[in-house]
């Protein structure tokens, strides 16, 4: 199942302990993994339930060489092999699952890469080279990511689970 909670402030650096106390009210969606990756103007808390890679090779975030681009991803991507050999033919992954593919297919057709995604997703990408975090959920909301934009403080709260939002509460 998976779980994704986090902030994005681009004026002030968001708080980990919040986001952590956010990720622990989902830790239920995932027992074989927790993080909380941070960086200038986001904090990502991840709970990972193992399906397809059961190795650790698929914990989150997945991330591009040079460490710029964070991309976190809940859900299944029913076409990612067919996209793998279509587009990656010759790339080594450090994992066999889905959600590497994400990655790879951002890397090479920016946004753009979600029309080519077959799946039920929530996905969080932090693109560091552009300054920009993208927030994305499948058509139906199969995989949902409830958020919540607090204009006084310029700051957007989302979490998988919507009583992860409530300990935002500042």
């Amino acid at each position: 199942m998976c779980g994704i909670s986090g902030i994005t402030n681009f004026e002030i650096k968001p708080s980990k302990k919040i986001v952590e106390a956010m990720r622990n009210k989902i830790a239920h969606r995932g027992p074989d993994f927790k993080t909380c990756w941070e960086n200038k103007s986001n904090c990502i808390g991840f709970v990972r339930l193992a399906i397809i890679d059961l190795t650790e090779n698929s914990n989150q975030p997945f991330y591009s060489k040079d460490k710029k681009i964070n991309l976190f991803y809940n859900g299944e991507i029913y076409n990612f092999k067919e996209l793998k050999e279509e587009y990656f033919p010759n790339s080594i992954f450090r994992s066999v699952g889905d959600g590497e593919v994400l990655l790879h297919l951002y890397q090479k057709f920016g946004i753009e890469f979600i029309k080519k995604v077959k799946g039920m997703y929530s996905i969080v990408i932090c693109d560091e080279i552009n300054n920009t975090t993208f927030l994305i959920r499948d058509r139906f909301g199969i995989k949902p990511l409830y958020y919540f934009h607090d204009k006084k403080n310029k700051e957007l709260s989302y979490c998988s689970e919507i009583q992860g939002l409530f300990e935002n509460n500042q």
